[in-house]
């Protein structure tokens, strides 16, 4: 009461007698408490919130449901219904449940994040060869290919290629001369 606020006369001019009313009417004590409680409940602290409080902040955007599907009539979420609960114990069990729902959601979406990762990861991965280069060109030697560019090609196109790799070597011995020629024609290689 002592300490003079500098500017008070124009603070007074600009904001006067403005005041929240009703449900948006909250202290600065009140809005950091109850930013605190969400944080809380983002990182899986137990916290001493009311449904109707849940309620508030999920018809404020302020906090979701994770994505369950919830049942209007429940008794859980109708204040109309005639049954009450306001023992201390079942209000400290919904809210477990709650937070047990935000912590199961933030789970399956880690564990969503971790799928796709590992998917692109290995998208990015070449896919291993089933034998070494060297095998591969000793394979096209004993072919005995016609033209030296074809025997190039082919093994650019097998090293390139490994599920064609892996056709060309379940082929039979005797047809394989074949087999490559048709796959180098197909993709338009020779």
């Amino acid at each position: 009461m002592t300490k003079s606020v500098r500017n008070y006369k124009k603070l007074e001019a600009l904001f006067g007698d403005d005041r929240a009313t009703e449900e948006d009417a909250e202290t600065a004590a009140e809005i950091r408490e109850r930013n605190a409680r969400l944080n809380d409940v983002e990182s899986g602290v137990q916290v001493d919130e009311t449904i109707e409080e849940v309620d508030f902040l999920v018809s404020q955007n302020q906090a979701t449901l994770g994505g369950y599907d919830v049942d209007p009539e429940s008794p859980l979420l109708n204040k109309n219904s005639g049954e009450e609960n306001t023992s201390k114990q079942k209000q400290k069990i919904k809210r477990s449940k709650y937070v047990e729902a935000v912590n199961l959601d933030e789970s399956f979406k880690t564990f969503a994040n971790a799928i796709k990762e590992s998917t692109a990861e290995m998208m990015k991965t070449p896919q291993r060869l089933p034998i070494p280069e060297s095998e591969i060109w000793k394979y096209l030697e004993e072919l005995q290919l016609e033209d030296e560019m074809v025997e190039d090609a082919a093994y650019l196109y097998l090293t390139k290629e490994p599920d064609r790799l892996a056709a060309f070597l379940g082929c039979p011995s005797h047809r394989r001369k074949n087999i490559l020629l048709k796959m180098l024609h197909d993709v338009a290689v020779i």
